[in-house]
């Protein structure tokens, strides 16, 4: 099962790497957009009164997320 998994992984890193991950509209971009996303709905709850810093450390958490999990760098 882990060889499974492992292969999984290597594919969608290396889709991620192929798609110029750089790239707004790429493929890994997709991912830390929603990556981003969730954290932000997490961060202000609704009320949106911290828009500026929890957009801030959610594009932060994405990005880190998508270095560790894939070796690739994104952004907003």
């Amino acid at each position: 099962m882990s060889n499974e998994i492992e292969q999984a992984m290597n594919t969608l890193k290396k889709a991620m790497i192929d798609d110029d991950p750089s790239s707004k509209g790429s493929y890994a971009h997709s991912w830390h957009c929603n990556i981003a996303m969730s954290c932000y709905d997490a961060i202000v709850k609704g009320d949106g009164s911290n828009h500026d810093w929890a957009h801030m450390v959610s594009n932060e958490a994405a990005g880190r997320f998508m270095r560790m999990c894939f070796d690739v760098e994104t952004e907003a």
